[in-house]
Protein backbone atom coordinates (compact mmCIF):
# COMPACT_ATOMS: atom_id res chain seq x y z
CA UNK A 1 0.00 0.00 0.00
CA UNK A 2 1.29 3.24 -0.83
CA UNK A 3 0.60 6.37 1.98
CA UNK A 4 -1.59 8.65 0.42
CA UNK A 5 -1.74 12.30 1.02
CA UNK A 6 -1.80 13.77 3.88
CA UNK A 7 -2.96 17.82 4.95
CA UNK A 8 -2.28 18.97 8.96
CA UNK A 9 -3.94 18.22 11.74
CA UNK A 10 -4.74 18.65 14.86
CA UNK A 11 -3.33 14.69 16.76
CA UNK A 12 -0.02 15.09 18.55
CA UNK A 13 0.55 11.30 17.12
CA UNK A 14 -0.92 11.74 13.67
CA UNK A 15 0.41 15.34 12.30
CA UNK A 16 -1.84 14.83 8.94
CA UNK A 17 -4.93 13.17 7.75
CA UNK A 18 -5.99 12.02 4.69
CA UNK A 19 -8.85 13.45 2.38
CA UNK A 20 -11.50 11.04 1.54
CA UNK A 21 -14.35 11.93 -0.51
CA UNK A 22 -18.17 10.54 -0.02
CA UNK A 23 -17.98 7.99 -2.90
CA UNK A 24 -14.48 6.43 -1.01
CA UNK A 25 -16.26 6.78 1.89
CA UNK A 26 -19.62 5.12 1.00
CA UNK A 27 -17.30 2.29 -0.98
CA UNK A 28 -15.71 1.84 2.35
CA UNK A 29 -18.55 1.13 4.50
CA UNK A 30 -19.61 -1.25 1.98
CA UNK A 31 -16.58 -2.67 2.18
CA UNK A 32 -15.94 -2.73 5.55
CA UNK A 33 -19.81 -4.07 5.89
CA UNK A 34 -19.25 -7.14 4.54
CA UNK A 35 -15.96 -8.15 5.30
CA UNK A 36 -17.46 -8.02 9.29
CA UNK A 37 -20.33 -9.76 8.07
CA UNK A 38 -17.94 -12.90 7.11
CA UNK A 39 -15.59 -12.28 10.29
CA UNK A 40 -18.67 -12.95 12.47
CA UNK A 41 -20.25 -15.66 10.45
CA UNK A 42 -16.90 -17.61 10.18
CA UNK A 43 -16.89 -16.96 14.05
CA UNK A 44 -19.97 -18.40 14.54
CA UNK A 45 -20.16 -21.45 12.52
CA UNK A 46 -16.73 -22.56 13.84
CA UNK A 47 -17.37 -25.35 15.75
CA UNK A 48 -14.95 -27.42 18.12
CA UNK A 49 -13.41 -30.24 16.23
CA UNK A 50 -13.72 -33.71 18.41
CA UNK A 51 -10.61 -35.67 18.55
CA UNK A 52 -11.60 -39.12 16.84
CA UNK A 53 -10.05 -42.50 18.06
CA UNK A 54 -6.65 -42.96 15.66
CA UNK A 55 -7.18 -44.96 12.69
CA UNK A 56 -4.72 -46.39 9.80
CA UNK A 57 -4.70 -43.84 6.69
CA UNK A 58 -2.33 -43.17 3.75
CA UNK A 59 1.15 -41.99 4.61
CA UNK A 60 1.65 -38.55 4.46
CA UNK A 61 4.69 -37.14 2.50
CA UNK A 62 6.21 -34.20 3.12
CA UNK A 63 6.97 -31.43 -0.30
CA UNK A 64 7.97 -27.46 -0.28
CA UNK A 65 5.37 -25.23 0.81
CA UNK A 66 5.77 -23.44 -3.25
CA UNK A 67 4.69 -26.39 -4.14
CA UNK A 68 1.37 -27.12 -2.62
CA UNK A 69 0.40 -22.91 -2.66
CA UNK A 70 2.76 -21.82 -6.01
CA UNK A 71 1.44 -17.94 -5.19
CA UNK A 72 3.54 -18.27 -2.53
CA UNK A 73 7.13 -18.14 -2.69
CA UNK A 74 8.74 -19.75 -0.10
CA UNK A 75 11.61 -22.26 -1.05
CA UNK A 76 12.59 -24.38 2.10
CA UNK A 77 9.48 -25.03 4.24
CA UNK A 78 7.82 -28.45 4.36
CA UNK A 79 4.53 -29.37 4.47
CA UNK A 80 2.14 -32.29 4.56
CA UNK A 81 1.34 -33.32 0.73
CA UNK A 82 -2.24 -33.51 1.72
CA UNK A 83 -4.79 -33.18 4.74
CA UNK A 84 -5.44 -36.40 6.08
CA UNK A 85 -9.23 -38.17 4.94
CA UNK A 86 -9.97 -37.76 9.03
CA UNK A 87 -9.19 -34.20 9.02
CA UNK A 88 -10.80 -32.91 5.84
CA UNK A 89 -13.93 -30.74 6.02
CA UNK A 90 -14.49 -30.01 2.23
CA UNK A 91 -16.84 -26.98 3.00
CA UNK A 92 -14.83 -25.30 5.16
CA UNK A 93 -11.48 -25.47 3.15
CA UNK A 94 -14.02 -24.32 -0.20
CA UNK A 95 -14.76 -21.38 1.75
CA UNK A 96 -11.24 -20.90 3.08
CA UNK A 97 -11.01 -21.10 -1.02
CA UNK A 98 -13.95 -18.82 -1.75
CA UNK A 99 -12.24 -15.83 0.92
CA UNK A 100 -9.05 -15.92 -1.03
CA UNK A 101 -10.61 -15.47 -4.67
CA UNK A 102 -12.65 -12.32 -2.78
CA UNK A 103 -8.86 -11.00 -1.73
CA UNK A 104 -8.57 -10.06 -5.62
CA UNK A 105 -12.64 -9.19 -6.22
CA UNK A 106 -13.90 -7.58 -3.54
CA UNK A 107 -10.49 -7.27 -1.08
CA UNK A 108 -11.22 -5.63 2.21
CA UNK A 109 -8.52 -3.11 1.90
CA UNK A 110 -8.83 0.46 0.12
CA UNK A 111 -6.47 2.98 -0.81
CA UNK A 112 -7.11 6.95 0.58
CA UNK A 113 -8.58 5.74 3.68
CA UNK A 114 -8.27 8.66 6.70
CA UNK A 115 -6.63 6.57 9.87
CA UNK A 116 -8.41 5.58 12.90
CA UNK A 117 -9.40 7.88 15.44
CA UNK A 118 -7.05 9.47 17.96
CA UNK A 119 -8.78 8.23 20.83
CA UNK A 120 -7.89 4.15 21.10
CA UNK A 121 -11.01 3.39 22.16
CA UNK A 122 -13.04 5.06 20.10
CA UNK A 123 -11.08 3.59 16.93
CA UNK A 124 -11.91 0.30 18.74
CA UNK A 125 -15.34 0.70 19.28
CA UNK A 126 -15.81 1.83 15.32
CA UNK A 127 -14.14 -1.61 14.42
CA UNK A 128 -15.57 -3.97 16.92
CA UNK A 129 -19.05 -3.84 16.06
CA UNK A 130 -22.29 -5.35 18.17
CA UNK A 131 -22.61 -8.35 15.43
CA UNK A 132 -18.66 -9.02 16.78
CA UNK A 133 -19.24 -8.18 20.94
CA UNK A 134 -22.37 -10.49 20.43
CA UNK A 135 -20.33 -12.97 20.08
CA UNK A 136 -16.96 -12.30 21.82
CA UNK A 137 -15.92 -9.76 24.48
CA UNK A 138 -14.18 -6.82 23.10
CA UNK A 139 -10.42 -6.46 24.05
CA UNK A 140 -9.36 -4.71 27.57
CA UNK A 141 -6.45 -2.33 27.68
CA UNK A 142 -3.91 -4.10 29.96
CA UNK A 143 -2.64 -2.46 33.61
CA UNK A 144 1.12 -2.33 31.68
CA UNK A 145 -0.54 -0.47 28.93
CA UNK A 146 -1.58 2.66 30.66
CA UNK A 147 0.67 5.79 30.25
CA UNK A 148 3.42 5.54 31.38
CA UNK A 149 4.32 2.61 29.52
CA UNK A 150 7.03 0.67 30.66
CA UNK A 151 8.89 -1.85 28.75
CA UNK A 152 10.57 -3.04 31.39
CA UNK A 153 8.10 -4.47 33.16
CA UNK A 154 6.26 -5.73 30.00
CA UNK A 155 9.88 -7.27 29.09
CA UNK A 156 8.96 -9.88 31.95
CA UNK A 157 5.39 -9.59 32.62
CA UNK A 158 3.52 -9.95 29.06
CA UNK A 159 3.58 -12.21 25.51
CA UNK A 160 6.72 -11.35 24.91
CA UNK A 161 8.54 -12.01 27.92
CA UNK A 162 10.62 -14.94 26.09
CA UNK A 163 12.33 -11.82 23.39
CA UNK A 164 14.39 -11.23 26.42
CA UNK A 165 17.92 -12.37 26.27
CA UNK A 166 21.42 -11.55 27.71
CA UNK A 167 23.59 -8.75 26.02
CA UNK A 168 26.93 -9.10 25.11
CA UNK A 169 27.79 -5.73 26.79
CA UNK A 170 25.91 -6.71 30.15
CA UNK A 171 22.40 -6.31 31.27
CA UNK A 172 19.63 -7.78 28.76
CA UNK A 173 17.81 -6.88 25.13
CA UNK A 174 15.41 -7.23 22.59
CA UNK A 175 17.22 -8.02 19.68
CA UNK A 176 15.52 -7.20 16.37
CA UNK A 177 17.77 -6.26 14.48
CA UNK A 178 17.28 -8.99 11.80
CA UNK A 179 14.28 -7.70 10.64
CA UNK A 180 15.74 -4.75 9.01
CA UNK A 181 16.70 -6.88 5.94
CA UNK A 182 12.92 -7.88 5.31
CA UNK A 183 11.23 -4.99 2.89
CA UNK A 184 8.53 -3.18 3.99
CA UNK A 185 6.21 -1.15 2.31
CA UNK A 186 6.43 2.24 1.40
CA UNK A 187 6.31 5.09 4.24
CA UNK A 188 6.94 3.05 6.51
CA UNK A 189 10.08 2.82 9.17
CA UNK A 190 12.17 0.01 9.68
CA UNK A 191 11.46 -2.85 12.12
CA UNK A 192 15.32 -2.96 13.02
CA UNK A 193 15.55 -2.26 16.78
CA UNK A 194 17.21 -3.52 19.96
CA UNK A 195 16.28 -2.72 23.39
CA UNK A 196 18.47 -2.47 26.23
CA UNK A 197 17.65 -3.09 29.68
CA UNK A 198 19.64 -2.42 33.48
CA UNK A 199 18.96 -4.48 36.51
CA UNK A 200 17.23 -3.05 39.07
CA UNK A 201 18.00 -5.15 41.89
CA UNK A 202 16.84 -3.35 44.70
CA UNK A 203 13.03 -3.65 43.07
CA UNK A 204 14.13 -6.82 41.61
CA UNK A 205 13.11 -5.38 38.17
CA UNK A 206 14.39 -4.42 35.06
CA UNK A 207 14.53 -0.81 33.38
CA UNK A 208 15.04 0.23 30.18
CA UNK A 209 18.14 2.16 29.39
CA UNK A 210 18.61 2.77 25.16
CA UNK A 211 16.54 1.67 22.10
CA UNK A 212 18.93 1.49 18.98
CA UNK A 213 16.69 2.01 15.58
CA UNK A 214 16.45 3.95 12.53
CA UNK A 215 16.03 7.32 14.81
CA UNK A 216 19.72 6.39 16.11
CA UNK A 217 20.32 5.58 19.73
CA UNK A 218 17.24 6.68 22.11
CA UNK A 219 17.30 6.88 26.03
CA UNK A 220 14.20 7.16 28.39
CA UNK A 221 13.41 11.28 28.28
CA UNK A 222 14.89 12.64 25.19
CA UNK A 223 12.78 13.89 22.76
CA UNK A 224 12.68 10.40 20.20
CA UNK A 225 11.49 8.06 23.47
CA UNK A 226 8.53 7.72 22.93
CA UNK A 227 8.52 6.87 19.13
CA UNK A 228 11.49 4.59 19.96
CA UNK A 229 9.33 2.49 22.19
CA UNK A 230 6.53 2.31 19.65
CA UNK A 231 8.86 0.66 17.17
CA UNK A 232 10.29 -1.69 19.90
CA UNK A 233 6.57 -2.69 20.68
CA UNK A 234 5.70 -2.55 16.96
CA UNK A 235 9.08 -5.33 15.90
CA UNK A 236 8.73 -7.07 18.73
CA UNK A 237 4.50 -7.65 18.36
CA UNK A 238 5.12 -8.20 14.46
CA UNK A 239 7.74 -11.18 15.07
CA UNK A 240 5.88 -12.74 17.60
CA UNK A 241 2.81 -12.70 14.85
CA UNK A 242 4.71 -14.10 11.91
CA UNK A 243 7.86 -16.05 13.14
CA UNK A 244 7.10 -17.22 16.90
CA UNK A 245 3.24 -18.18 16.20
CA UNK A 246 2.67 -19.42 12.96
CA UNK A 247 6.13 -19.84 11.17
CA UNK A 248 7.92 -21.74 14.26
CA UNK A 249 4.69 -23.29 16.14
CA UNK A 250 2.22 -24.19 12.84
CA UNK A 251 5.21 -24.76 10.11
CA UNK A 252 8.68 -25.79 12.08
CA UNK A 253 7.00 -28.15 14.94
CA UNK A 254 3.66 -28.63 15.61
CA UNK A 255 3.03 -29.63 11.33
CA UNK A 256 6.15 -31.81 11.25
CA UNK A 257 5.19 -33.22 14.51
CA UNK A 258 1.39 -34.27 13.06
CA UNK A 259 3.24 -36.09 9.98
CA UNK A 260 5.75 -37.98 12.10
CA UNK A 261 3.08 -39.21 14.60
CA UNK A 262 0.71 -40.21 11.31
CA UNK A 263 3.47 -42.18 9.70
CA UNK A 264 5.20 -43.94 12.27
CA UNK A 265 2.85 -44.65 15.19
CA UNK A 266 0.19 -47.30 14.52
CA UNK A 267 -2.96 -46.34 15.83
CA UNK A 268 -2.79 -48.80 18.74
CA UNK A 269 0.68 -47.33 20.01
CA UNK A 270 0.41 -46.10 23.27
CA UNK A 271 2.39 -43.13 22.44
CA UNK A 272 0.31 -42.61 19.21
CA UNK A 273 -2.78 -42.52 22.01
CA UNK A 274 -0.82 -40.08 23.84
CA UNK A 275 0.02 -37.45 21.25
CA UNK A 276 -2.95 -37.65 19.39
CA UNK A 277 -5.15 -35.12 21.13
CA UNK A 278 -2.65 -32.40 20.59
CA UNK A 279 -1.69 -33.37 16.97
CA UNK A 280 -5.52 -34.00 15.28
CA UNK A 281 -6.35 -31.89 12.28
CA UNK A 282 -2.86 -30.19 12.76
CA UNK A 283 -2.50 -30.49 8.78
CA UNK A 284 -5.92 -29.06 8.04
CA UNK A 285 -5.09 -25.73 10.33
CA UNK A 286 -2.19 -24.81 8.93
CA UNK A 287 -3.50 -25.42 5.14
CA UNK A 288 -6.28 -22.99 5.44
CA UNK A 289 -4.67 -20.12 7.64
CA UNK A 290 -1.46 -20.52 5.61
CA UNK A 291 -4.03 -20.13 2.73
CA UNK A 292 -5.86 -16.49 4.42
CA UNK A 293 -2.83 -15.63 6.09
CA UNK A 294 0.36 -16.04 3.67
CA UNK A 295 -1.23 -15.76 0.42
CA UNK A 296 -0.40 -12.26 -1.90
CA UNK A 297 -3.39 -10.02 -0.16
CA UNK A 298 -3.64 -12.24 3.12
CA UNK A 299 -3.76 -11.00 6.69
CA UNK A 300 0.46 -10.71 6.72
CA UNK A 301 0.99 -8.90 4.25
CA UNK A 302 -1.87 -6.27 4.49
CA UNK A 303 -1.38 -6.00 8.24
CA UNK A 304 2.23 -6.10 9.61
CA UNK A 305 5.01 -3.82 7.77
CA UNK A 306 6.69 -5.93 4.90
CA UNK A 307 5.80 -6.52 1.73
CA UNK A 308 4.76 -9.96 -0.05
CA UNK A 309 8.44 -10.42 -1.01
CA UNK A 310 9.83 -9.13 2.26
CA UNK A 311 7.42 -12.01 4.66
CA UNK A 312 8.20 -14.86 2.12
CA UNK A 313 12.25 -13.68 2.54
CA UNK A 314 11.25 -13.35 6.58
CA UNK A 315 9.73 -17.34 6.61
CA UNK A 316 12.40 -18.54 4.52
CA UNK A 317 15.25 -16.95 7.12
CA UNK A 318 13.16 -17.65 10.35
CA UNK A 319 12.20 -21.08 9.30
CA UNK A 320 15.78 -22.06 8.59
CA UNK A 321 16.96 -20.48 12.04
CA UNK A 322 14.78 -22.19 14.14
CA UNK A 323 15.93 -24.02 17.59
CA UNK A 324 13.64 -26.54 19.07
CA UNK A 325 14.96 -25.62 22.18
CA UNK A 326 12.10 -22.49 22.61
CA UNK A 327 9.63 -25.59 23.38
CA UNK A 328 11.03 -26.07 26.25
CA UNK A 329 10.59 -22.90 28.43
CA UNK A 330 12.78 -23.84 31.05
CA UNK A 331 15.88 -24.56 28.97
CA UNK A 332 15.21 -21.55 26.83
CA UNK A 333 14.80 -19.31 29.88
CA UNK A 334 18.67 -21.17 31.18
CA UNK A 335 20.08 -20.60 27.55
CA UNK A 336 18.65 -16.64 27.90
CA UNK A 337 20.22 -16.29 31.00
CA UNK A 338 17.01 -15.39 33.06
CA UNK A 339 17.33 -18.09 36.18
CA UNK A 340 18.08 -16.44 39.02
CA UNK A 341 19.02 -12.98 37.02
CA UNK A 342 18.41 -10.99 39.62
CA UNK A 343 14.62 -9.93 38.95
CA UNK A 344 11.42 -11.12 38.95
CA UNK A 345 9.88 -12.88 35.74
CA UNK A 346 6.29 -13.77 36.28
CA UNK A 347 5.16 -14.85 32.94
CA UNK A 348 7.74 -17.53 33.05
CA UNK A 349 6.72 -18.48 36.44
CA UNK A 350 3.41 -18.65 34.97
CA UNK A 351 4.65 -20.79 32.36
CA UNK A 352 6.73 -23.43 33.87
CA UNK A 353 3.68 -24.04 36.19
CA UNK A 354 1.55 -25.49 33.39
CA UNK A 355 4.98 -26.68 32.01
CA UNK A 356 5.53 -29.43 34.85
CA UNK A 357 2.16 -30.21 35.17
CA UNK A 358 2.67 -31.56 31.59
CA UNK A 359 5.86 -33.15 32.18
CA UNK A 360 4.56 -34.88 35.35
CA UNK A 361 1.27 -35.99 32.63
CA UNK A 362 3.91 -37.72 30.35
CA UNK A 363 6.11 -39.33 33.00
CA UNK A 364 2.72 -40.85 33.94
CA UNK A 365 1.82 -42.02 31.39
CA UNK A 366 5.69 -43.19 30.09
CA UNK A 367 5.74 -45.65 33.20
CA UNK A 368 2.78 -47.16 32.57
CA UNK A 369 3.45 -48.79 29.08
CA UNK A 370 7.26 -48.37 29.36
CA UNK A 371 9.06 -50.95 32.63
CA UNK A 372 12.61 -49.48 31.80
CA UNK A 373 14.98 -47.12 29.89
CA UNK A 374 15.55 -50.03 27.67
CA UNK A 375 11.92 -50.90 26.88
CA UNK A 376 11.50 -47.41 25.55
CA UNK A 377 14.89 -47.53 23.55
CA UNK A 378 13.97 -51.07 22.13
CA UNK A 379 10.47 -49.65 20.72
CA UNK A 380 10.78 -49.41 17.03
CA UNK A 381 7.80 -47.29 16.57
CA UNK A 382 9.25 -44.11 19.29
CA UNK A 383 12.93 -44.92 17.20
CA UNK A 384 11.07 -44.67 14.12
CA UNK A 385 8.48 -41.45 14.98
CA UNK A 386 11.75 -39.44 16.65
CA UNK A 387 13.98 -39.91 13.66
CA UNK A 388 11.39 -38.60 11.43
CA UNK A 389 10.24 -35.75 13.61
CA UNK A 390 13.98 -34.78 13.52
CA UNK A 391 14.78 -34.82 9.91
CA UNK A 392 11.41 -32.94 9.13
CA UNK A 393 12.13 -29.95 12.18
CA UNK A 394 15.18 -27.41 10.73
CA UNK A 395 17.89 -27.67 12.69
CA UNK A 396 16.23 -31.28 14.57
CA UNK A 397 14.91 -32.21 18.35
CA UNK A 398 17.36 -34.72 19.15
CA UNK A 399 18.66 -31.49 21.53
CA UNK A 400 15.96 -32.37 23.67
CA UNK A 401 16.53 -35.59 24.69
CA UNK A 402 19.85 -36.55 26.70
CA UNK A 403 21.91 -38.57 24.79
CA UNK A 404 21.47 -41.43 26.00
CA UNK A 405 17.36 -41.82 25.86
CA UNK A 406 16.06 -42.52 29.31
CA UNK A 407 11.98 -42.35 29.92
CA UNK A 408 12.58 -39.28 32.03
CA UNK A 409 14.65 -37.59 29.17
CA UNK A 410 11.61 -38.58 26.65
CA UNK A 411 8.72 -37.16 29.45
CA UNK A 412 10.27 -33.96 29.39
CA UNK A 413 9.86 -34.46 25.54
CA UNK A 414 6.61 -35.16 25.40
CA UNK A 415 5.54 -32.58 28.26
CA UNK A 416 7.34 -29.96 25.87
CA UNK A 417 5.16 -31.17 23.14
CA UNK A 418 2.14 -30.80 25.12
CA UNK A 419 3.22 -27.10 26.26
CA UNK A 420 4.21 -25.77 22.96
CA UNK A 421 0.57 -27.11 21.73
CA UNK A 422 -1.48 -25.56 24.26
CA UNK A 423 0.20 -22.78 26.35
CA UNK A 424 3.11 -21.47 24.26
CA UNK A 425 -0.04 -21.13 21.00
CA UNK A 426 -2.53 -19.82 23.88
CA UNK A 427 0.52 -16.96 24.85
CA UNK A 428 1.46 -15.70 21.01
CA UNK A 429 -2.37 -16.54 19.27
CA UNK A 430 -5.15 -16.13 21.76
CA UNK A 431 -3.14 -13.86 23.79
CA UNK A 432 -2.74 -11.13 21.76
CA UNK A 433 -6.09 -10.61 21.63
CA UNK A 434 -5.89 -7.56 24.69
CA UNK A 435 -2.43 -6.37 23.00
CA UNK A 436 -2.48 -5.80 19.91
CA UNK A 437 -5.51 -4.01 19.25
CA UNK A 438 -4.29 -0.84 20.98
CA UNK A 439 -2.49 0.69 18.37
CA UNK A 440 -1.67 3.84 20.48
CA UNK A 441 0.66 1.74 21.93
CA UNK A 442 1.46 -1.26 20.38
CA UNK A 443 1.34 0.09 16.76
CA UNK A 444 1.75 -2.85 14.18
CA UNK A 445 3.24 -0.43 11.04
CA UNK A 446 5.12 2.59 11.98
CA UNK A 447 4.47 5.67 9.45
CA UNK A 448 7.17 7.79 8.79
CA UNK A 449 4.79 10.76 8.36
CA UNK A 450 3.39 10.07 11.95
CA UNK A 451 0.34 8.77 10.95
CA UNK A 452 -1.81 6.01 12.74
CA UNK A 453 -2.74 3.10 11.38
CA UNK A 454 -5.41 3.37 8.29
CA UNK A 455 -8.94 1.88 8.84
CA UNK A 456 -8.55 -0.78 6.43
CA UNK A 457 -5.18 -2.13 8.24
CA UNK A 458 -6.70 -1.96 11.61
CA UNK A 459 -10.16 -3.34 10.93
CA UNK A 460 -8.40 -6.48 9.32
CA UNK A 461 -6.10 -6.52 12.42
CA UNK A 462 -9.47 -6.69 14.68
CA UNK A 463 -10.98 -9.02 12.36
CA UNK A 464 -7.97 -11.45 12.17
CA UNK A 465 -6.94 -11.46 16.03
CA UNK A 466 -10.98 -12.47 16.40
CA UNK A 467 -11.24 -15.07 14.37
CA UNK A 468 -8.18 -16.66 16.28
CA UNK A 469 -10.43 -16.68 19.18
CA UNK A 470 -13.34 -19.02 17.71
CA UNK A 471 -14.48 -22.22 20.04
CA UNK A 472 -11.60 -25.08 19.87
CA UNK A 473 -11.52 -28.23 21.53
CA UNK A 474 -10.31 -27.75 25.21
CA UNK A 475 -7.44 -29.59 27.01
CA UNK A 476 -9.38 -29.64 29.95
CA UNK A 477 -11.44 -32.39 27.69
CA UNK A 478 -12.07 -35.94 29.39
CA UNK A 479 -9.31 -37.62 26.78
CA UNK A 480 -9.61 -41.12 29.00
CA UNK A 481 -11.47 -42.52 25.73
CA UNK A 482 -8.11 -42.22 23.64
CA UNK A 483 -6.66 -44.88 26.35
CA UNK A 484 -5.93 -47.92 24.91
CA UNK A 485 -6.51 -49.45 28.85
CA UNK A 486 -7.86 -48.74 32.15
CA UNK A 487 -4.44 -47.48 33.72
CA UNK A 488 -3.78 -45.43 30.52
CA UNK A 489 -7.43 -43.38 31.14
CA UNK A 490 -6.52 -43.21 34.52
CA UNK A 491 -3.35 -41.48 33.62
CA UNK A 492 -5.62 -38.93 31.12
CA UNK A 493 -7.96 -38.42 34.26
CA UNK A 494 -5.02 -37.68 36.72
CA UNK A 495 -3.93 -35.01 33.85
CA UNK A 496 -7.29 -32.88 33.97
CA UNK A 497 -7.45 -33.30 37.48
CA UNK A 498 -4.06 -31.59 37.72
CA UNK A 499 -4.96 -28.65 35.54
CA UNK A 500 -7.95 -28.28 37.27
CA UNK A 501 -5.84 -28.29 40.52
CA UNK A 502 -3.72 -25.73 38.82
CA UNK A 503 -6.01 -23.71 37.55
CA UNK A 504 -7.71 -23.12 41.05
CA UNK A 505 -4.41 -22.30 42.62
CA UNK A 506 -3.71 -19.63 40.03
CA UNK A 507 -6.91 -18.14 40.39
CA UNK A 508 -6.24 -17.44 43.75
CA UNK A 509 -2.81 -15.11 42.40
CA UNK A 510 -3.67 -11.43 41.30
CA UNK A 511 -4.77 -11.64 38.18
CA UNK A 512 -3.14 -9.75 35.10
CA UNK A 513 -4.26 -10.15 30.99
CA UNK A 514 -1.38 -11.93 29.98
CA UNK A 515 -1.75 -15.11 32.26
CA UNK A 516 -2.01 -18.41 30.57
CA UNK A 517 -4.38 -20.12 32.82
CA UNK A 518 -5.55 -24.51 32.15
CA UNK A 519 -9.07 -23.23 31.29
CA UNK A 520 -7.89 -21.21 28.63
CA UNK A 521 -6.32 -23.56 26.67
CA UNK A 522 -6.90 -25.46 23.23
CA UNK A 523 -5.88 -29.26 23.23
CA UNK A 524 -3.69 -28.40 19.64
CA UNK A 525 -3.23 -26.11 17.43
CA UNK A 526 -6.29 -26.35 15.34
CA UNK A 527 -7.78 -23.23 14.04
Amino acid sequence: MQPSPWIPGDDPFCDRAPRAGLLDRSIWAVRKRFWNALATFKFRHNKPVGVPVPRRDRRLDPVFLAEQFPGIPVSNILVADRVPADEALPLVDGFYWLQVMLYRLFPPMQRGLPPIDADPQRALDEAYTLAHRRLFPAPRLPEEYRRPVDLGHIAVAGPYAFYLDRAPEGGFQWDLRKLARYEHHAGLRSLGVRVLFGVDACARRLRPTRIECELGVSVPGDERWELAQKMALCAVTTHLSLVRHFNWIHLAAGGPLAMATRNHLPPDHPLRRLLWPHVFHTQFSNRIVTLGQMAKGGDFETIFSFTHRGMCQLYEEAYADYDAIVIDPAREAERRGLLDAGFDTPTLANRLAHFEVMCRHAERYLHVYYGSDRQLQEDVGFQAWLDAWDRLVPNGVRKLLPEEITLDGAARLFGAIIYLVTVEHEAVGTGLWDYQMWTHVQPVRIYRNGQREPLDVYQRLVNANYNLNVHRTQLLTDFSYLALDQRGAEVFQQFRADLLALQSRLEKEPPARWKVYPTLLEANINA
